[in-house]
């Protein structure tokens, strides 16, 4: 898994690269877009869609992550199925139920049945490299999502600059990552790790979703300021060994900033370890990229602490397996 996480930086340009050779037009102006994917395939729809409401999108786009998509959906929808392996049951439910209510649909996928379905009713299908775990393709999947929503009207092409400043940014800063990394994985170890956002709520959920299947442990995410009206509560009873982990960028709301202060010297009367990581870069995708990226070094360092194989996730392909019977 090192050696994936290593080359994060350089999947973002060579998928960015690629997108030159993709030759497709949209016909039409969604009314609405849906993303459809599940986990390590569908964190990318996150990214975007926080991306677009940054960029003030006039167009709403929700995520599917379920066998069949909104009511809403019809023929005036962009539906995008995303699935690295093209075998995702969900996201094949989710297509055929596209294909049905005749929605112009694109699929980002390295193959499977998702391909084949795709090739039978000639829908598009943007292509991405085969070898990966699914959440170690993340770079190919939001790069080909961004270059959707570009070519779909609904954002600018400014993206592109923003992923190439991502990768300078990442490329100029790895020892200093790997350190962060490396001592956030040794204050969280042994602990139930609670990850915080002042922002968006992509960033954490990666991160999470990280620790979960890098790491093997189970944590919980929240965001400011929802966390202010429901979690805040629950902190009077801890029943665990708790440690924080403040995600934090220069795109956060001040009145978040506000909300966290107070909640830190809530943390502090609990002794309860609080890490913050502040992002690094100008642009919000440059911020946002280096802190997954750092998230990513966390959840392998603590498979490390923790003496688990990182790319391991039987218990997932059991399910599968018995779902399948």
């Amino acid at each position: 898994m090192d050696k994936f996480i290593e080359l994060f930086p350089s999947h973002l340009t060579e998928a960015l690269e690629s997108t030159k050779n993709i030759d497709f037009n949209l016909n039409f102006s969604p009314e609405n877009i849906v993303i459809a994917g599940m986990g390590g395939s569908g964190i990318a729809g996150t990214f975007v869609s926080e991306y677009a409401e940054y960029k003030k999108a006039k167009v709403p786009i929700i995520l599917s992550k379920t066998y069949h998509l909104p009511a809403f959906v019809s023929e005036k929808t962009l539906v995008i199925i995303s699935s690295y392996s093209g075998n995702t049951i969900e996201t094949i439910y989710s297509l055929k139920d596209a294909i049905h209510k005749q929605s112009t649909i694109i699929s980002i996928t390295s193959g499977g049945e998702i391909a084949d379905i795709c090739k039978r009713n000639h829908i598009p299908v943007l292509f991405i490299p085969t070898g990966y775990p699914p959440r170690a393709a993340l770079g190919y999947s939001l790069i080909n999502l961004l270059f959707i929503l570009y070519k779909a009207g609904i954002i600018s092409n400014d993206w592109t600059n923003e992923i190439k400043e991502s990768e300078n940014v990442l490329k100029s800063h790895p020892t200093e990552i790997r350190e962060i990394a490396r001592n956030v994985a040794k204050q969280i170890h042994n602990t139930f790790p609670i990850i915080y956002s002042l922002g968006g709520e992509a960033v954490p959920l990666r991160l999470r979703q990280q620790l979960n299947e890098n790491s093997k442990i189970l944590c919980s995410h929240h965001i400011f300021p929802e966390m202010n009206h429901n979690e805040i509560v629950g902190w009077k009873c801890l029943n665990a060994k708790h440690s924080v982990i403040s995600l934090q960028s220069d795109y956060d709301l001040s009145f978040n900033q506000n909300r966290f202060d107070f909640c830190k010297k809530l943390f502090s009367q609990m002794n309860i370890p609080v890490i913050e990581i502040k992002a690094k870069g100008k642009s919000f995708l440059a911020q946002y990229l280096y802190l997954v990226h750092v998230a990513d070094w966390i959840s392998y360092e603590l498979a490390l602490l923790n003496d688990v194989d990182p790319i391991e996730v039987k218990i997932i392909e059991q399910l599968k397996n018995e779902l399948n019977q």
